[in-house]
């Protein structure tokens, strides 16, 4: 039996070195489904931009805030909530979670496969080439021709 090998790569959103065993390597480009959801949304959010940009895209906004206009109903005064006394807050943190997020994916565990966690004896830079041969035709064994 062969030992496992692995690839190392690099996170495209968070820049992290992650290595992916031979078994898990499905063409990965993220460590985990937390940067690869975010990296979605932001490409979302841009194509969204892109298209308000548009005629198209400006042309269907203006139709949807006039029919918000059209449907909402117009209130000119709001009274304010009245204070319960009751109330209580409760202590947070202010600590953000990306900054230990961030460091915690910065580094691979050595030899370890980050989605399966066994151990990669051997680690390659790049994914496994695939050689194609491809067939060489001569003149010869052309089909259809006539002598």
């Amino acid at each position: 039996m062969q030992p496992p090998t692995g690839r190392l790569y690099v996170c495209a959103r968070c820049r992290a070195q992650v290595i992916v065993c031979r078994r898990c390597d499905n063409g990965q480009t993220y460590c985990n489904r937390d940067c690869a959801q975010a990296s979605r949304r932001a490409s979302l959010r841009e194509a969204g931009r892109r298209y308000q940009r548009s005629r198209r895209g400006r042309m269907a906004h203006a139709a949807r805030m006039r029919r918000y206009r059209q449907r909402r109903e117009k209130v000119t005064h709001h009274t304010s909530a009245e204070p319960t006394a009751d109330a209580l807050l409760i202590a947070t943190s202010t600590t953000s979670a990306s900054g230990t997020i961030a460091t915690m994916a910065t580094t691979p565990s050595l030899g370890h496969c980050r989605f399966c966690h066994c151990t990669c004896e051997f680690v390659r830079h790049g994914p496994l080439r695939r050689r194609v041969f491809y067939a060489v035709r001569t003149a010869t064994e052309q089909k259809g021709t006539d002598p």
